[in-house]
């Protein structure tokens, strides 16, 4: 049986490439048929055409642009080069809505992906409910996320834009908790479940086998930040101060995040060291999802900062696994380094919500109750066609 999925995997981002190659790879568990669709829309996306791709951000400053291309032509390597290595990626690049007007239909499954791919934040999300398909396909949501640019609630605007489009789902499941009350309470849709991100669906031995040695000696704390906190720094020295380990920085979008900055840098590693790194580290302070997603699959101690609120999409995971304690608002409080993570429990959770993970797929694909109908329905049409 053939699957399509739609998903952001080329946003550049470790988390969203990995959650693509996760969730590829958990499909294939139950066909042997799966691609995913080479979506370029959206302007921060890094399929988009060299000159869209590095004027992303900055309107259409060329000053700021030409500053930052160096990154952005990095950055083009260390994702394109690991979604061309381990995506399996239709030939068709799609770019636009009117692209998927030529999408060959198939009679299998198609899954829209994890990530962010129904945030309002972004404005080019239509695809995504794979609005251009028969109603006669089947379409299935897997761990999929409405961001968190949003707040707990959907605007009537974009309600009216996609409840008809969610209605044509016959499951779908999301990732945040606040993803079923925006579906149950707004798009009025029942079937509907909560699961981990792909990247939690798969175990840490699935993940060390595609990691190479991190190249560091030592135990060390990894520093991987995404925002522009200037009080997560007070926090990164405090862990410092107290743990007296050396410090790693990982940057991933800017390389200004490290100047003037203490400790190792390192700039933009192929994918499967961001795995590593995370793996053998000490503690990791983090204000990325992915980062605190790895680091508990992992078994790393975590410790994440965020002094504003992440739409629960961390809060909600760590709740999952037991671990509500490891986020952190007050840059002054750093009580959590003398809460050891209890990692039997979090493995324990999340054998748990893998489980959950492969009942939510054994009924998407292996219907009993469908195939049955169906089975009855082609009868039934036989015995009326000798009727006659």
């Amino acid at each position: 049986m053939k699957v399509s999925v739609i998903t952001m995997h080329n946003f550049p981002n470790y988390g969203s490439v990995l959650q693509a190659y996760a969730t590829q790879e958990k499909l294939r568990e139950f066909s042997d048929d799966v691609e995913i669709v080479d979506y370029s829309g959206g302007d921060k996306m890094i399929g988009r055409g060299i000159t869209g791709f590095w004027l992303t951000g900055f309107g259409s400053d060329p000053i700021k642009a030409l500053v930052r291309l160096p990154v952005r032509l990095w950055q083009r390597k260390v994702y394109g080069g690991f979604i061309r290595r381990y995506l399996n990626i239709t030939a068709k690049r799609y770019t636009t809505e009117e692209d998927f007007s030529k999408f060959p239909i198939h009679d299998g499954l198609y899954f829209t992906g994890s990530d962010q791919v129904w945030n309002p934040f972004f404005k080019e999300t239509m695809p995504f409910f794979w609005g251009f398909l028969p109603d006669s396909a089947r379409k299935f949501a897997f761990a999929a996320s409405f961001g968190n640019h949003v707040e707990d609630r959907l605007s009537q605007e974009e309600i009216t834009r996609i409840k008809n489009l969610v209605g044509k789902y016959e499951q779908i499941s999301v990732r945040e908790e606040r993803g079923l009350r925006i579906l149950t309470e707004q798009l009025g849709y029942q079937n509907a479940v909560q699961l981990v991100d792909p990247t939690l669906a798969m175990p840490p031995e699935f993940w060390r086998r595609l990691a190479p040695t991190p190249g560091i000696k030592g135990e060390y704390i990894l520093v991987y930040k995404l925002g522009k906190s200037k009080s997560f720094e007070v926090a990164v020295k405090e862990v410092a101060r107290r743990t007296g380990l050396p410090l790693v920085r990982f940057c991933s979008q800017s390389l200004g995040q490290l100047a003037l900055r203490d400790g190792k840098k390192i700039v933009l590693p192929p994918v499967p060291r961001f795995i590593s790194l995370i793996d053998n580290a000490k503690y990791i302070i983090t204000d990325s999802f992915h980062g605190a997603a790895f680091a508990m699959n992992l078994n790393t101690e975590l410790i994440v900062y965020r002094k504003e609120y992440d739409g629960g999409r961390i809060t909600g995971f760590l709740s999952i696994v037991g671990q509500e304690r490891r986020y952190i608002s007050n840059c002054n409080d750093l009580s959590v380094l003398d809460l050891p993570t209890d990692f039997y429990c979090v493995n324990r959770a999340l054998a748990q919500e893998r489980k959950r993970v492969d009942d939510f797929l054994s009924e998407v694909f292996f219907d009993k109750d469908r195939d049955k109908n169906q089975t009855i329905e082609a009868v039934d049409t036989f015995l009326d066609l000798c009727r006659r």
